[in-house]
């Protein structure tokens, strides 16, 4: 999950949002927190204080128009992009196929 990119990402992408987090800060990927921080999320997330939310039509656009607007005046609300993946390049017998495309190492 693209923790980095919340509202972008989870948010506004799949109209959703994360209510009742119980810890200090914005919402972060929970391998980054320590023991007393996990515990007081796992507590939460099992008594279903801390919940996923569906947002509607309306509370989504208005999400998305928002964010826009805080990140228009220069508040740092979406995260910095991932990075791109290389090319999957596989050797086959001498020769290497990278994406769909097979390319003769022997040819100069």
């Amino acid at each position: 999950m693209n923790y980095l990119n919340y509202e972008q990402q989870i948010v506004e992408k799949y109209s959703v949002e994360l209510t009742g987090w119980l810890i200090h800060g914005p919402i972060c990927n929970p391998g980054k927190l320590d023991s007393a921080d996990l515990a007081i999320l796992r507590r939460a997330l099992v008594d279903e204080v801390c919940k996923w939310r569906k947002l509607t039509e309306e509370e989504a656009k208005d999400r998305e128009t928002s964010n826009q607007q805080r990140a228009a005046c220069g508040e740092p609300v979406y995260g910095p992009d991932r990075k791109k993946r290389c090319q999957n390049a596989h050797v086959i017998d001498n020769d290497m196929q990278v994406d769909d495309h097979v390319v003769d190492e022997n040819t100069d």
